[in-house]
């Protein structure tokens, strides 16, 4: 069976993934792509691919229990106080404000993270189902649709 020759634009598409989705090492990916380590390390850098790790690594739910113990605790500070002294001061009524909007923002959108699942998902099933080509255009798209959902 003849070898399949990646474009470079494959390689890195493939690299991204393997940084951003799979964590690995550069230099594990640099070996598996067939480029550099000092390659992977450049397209890291000049692709923010090190944001979209972390992105990748904090899932919606983690942030919303943070956010949620944050707001106990300081239900908690206000029980500690003595009755008719249980009240906010400026400082923590701004931070209250600030987390439940947070909070909201975060239950009425997508987080970066389950859009990448659903569209791993996706191709997943479109590699099944679908022809090589139909793969690569559907990937192409959605990465470019990723893109533009982290620029918001």
């Amino acid at each position: 069976m003849a070898e399949i020759k990646l474009t470079i634009a494959d390689k890195q598409y493939l690299a991204k993934i393997l940084f951003t989705r799979e964590k690995l090492d550069q230099k594990i990916v640099a070996k598996r792509v067939g480029v550099s380590e000092k390659t992977i390390s450049k397209w890291a850098n000049d692709f923010n691919w090190k944001s979209l790790r972390n992105r990748l690594l904090v899932g919606k739910e983690v942030i919303l229990a943070g956010l949620y113990e944050e707001l106990e605790e300081m239900q908690y500070a206000l029980q500690a106080k003595p009755l008719g002294q249980r009240f906010s001061d400026s400082k923590m009524s701004d931070a209250k404000l600030k987390l439940t909007a947070s909070i909201r923002n975060l239950e009425t959108e997508l987080a970066i993270a389950d859009l990448v699942e659903s569209g791993i998902r996706f191709i997943r099933h479109l590699q099944r189902i679908g022809t090589p080509s139909q793969v690569l255009e559907v990937s192409e798209l959605w990465n470019d649709f990723l893109q533009q959902s982290l620029k918001k």
